[in-house]
């Protein structure tokens, strides 16, 4: 293999920020009795400031948890225009996102020296003017929308490295632990899971609050591979 590959989640990992979310609870409870609604968006509200966190795989999957105990059904097509409008405030820029500090340099820096990947379950309309409004397309050597996570991450890194690869030169980054942390526990490869309010349903090779907290192990761990490739 050629050089160690790192594999990124879009959402909630490439950017952060509490915005997207909220509007997306707010565009469900239009489909909710008025009272339901308030109701959900307090449960909501208390996930997202800590007071109250439902424990789900990222945020997206919080706000439809959040509405288990009240008994409300929205059918299919009703979550689905939530979700699409919550996608549209997202790249309209209206939409507070905060990339993670320094995170162009780091992946400019990183550039020649790994394979920088992208892969996302949202598809190409929404995950390509995505990246392009935060200004990342060009740091990275692979970008793979729809990518059918967590099956589909064991895919990508087939297509990237050919098979030809030592488990842990592959190092998978994102906030859904079953989406982007579990492909990497069964295939061998480092770990690295992002959760702000600190819920990790299982082991991964780094558990951290934010992105920059891997800036430093990345670092490390991609000298440690040189250092083997020269040795």
């Amino acid at each position: 293999m050629a050089k160690p590959v790192i594999i990124f989640d879009l959402d909630g990992t490439l950017y952060r920020g509490d915005a997207p979310y909220w509007y997306y609870a707010e565009q469900v409870s239009r489909f909710l009795p008025p009272e339901v609604g308030q109701a959900y968006l307090k449960r909501v509200k208390d996930h997202l400031t800590g007071k109250q966190p439902v424990e789900a795989s990222d945020n997206w999957e919080a706000v439809v948890r959040l509405m288990e105990p009240f008994g409300e059904t929205l059918d299919p097509d009703q979550w689905q225009d939530a979700f699409i409008t919550t996608r549209r405030y997202m790249l309209s820029g209206q939409c507070p996102l905060e990339l993670p500090f320094g995170l162009k340099p780091f992946l400019h820096d990183l550039k020649g020296q790994v394979i920088l990947a992208v892969a996302s379950n949202s598809p190409d309309e929404a995950a390509w003017p995505l990246l392009e409004q935060l200004g990342l397309t060009e740091l990275f050597d692979v970008i793979k929308t729809a990518a059918g996570k967590p099956e589909g991450l064991v895919t990508l890194v087939s297509e990237i490295t050919h098979d030809d690869y030592a488990p842990d030169q592959i190092f998978s980054i994102g906030d859904h632990y079953n989406n982007d942390i579990v492909p990497g526990i069964q295939h061998g490869w480092i770990t690295g899971h992002i959760s702000p309010r600190r819920i990790f349903p299982g082991p991964a090779t780094y558990q951290v609050t934010a992105l920059e907290e891997l800036y430093s192990p990345i670092q490390t761990w991609v000298q440690r591979i040189k250092e083997g490739t020269n040795g």
